[in-house]
């Protein structure tokens, strides 16, 4: 992550967290949000802990790149 990236408010977080599948988007919510650890994440809907981690991971990253493609001008991209 970069440290030149502007201040996140919540409506880029929002349109950023549209790339999440609905199982990644519970489990960051749900860590984050509620505070629950990843066992208890992973116990509220049935998953192993490996599969909450995975989960949590993919979630952190899709969205961190998300973010980023938000910061950068469209002549950027190509």
């Amino acid at each position: 992550m970069a440290n030149d990236r502007p201040p996140i408010d919540a409506g880029r977080i929002e349109r950023a967290a549209r790339c999440l599948s609905p199982c990644e988007r519970e489990v960051l919510v749900l860590s984050a949000s509620e505070k629950l650890g990843l066992d208890a994440v992973a116990e509220r809907l049935g998953l192993s802990a490996a599969e909450a981690r995975r989960l949590l991971a993919n979630a952190l990253c899709k969205l961190d790149r998300a973010l980023e493609r938000q910061q950068r001008p469209w002549w950027r991209f190509w």
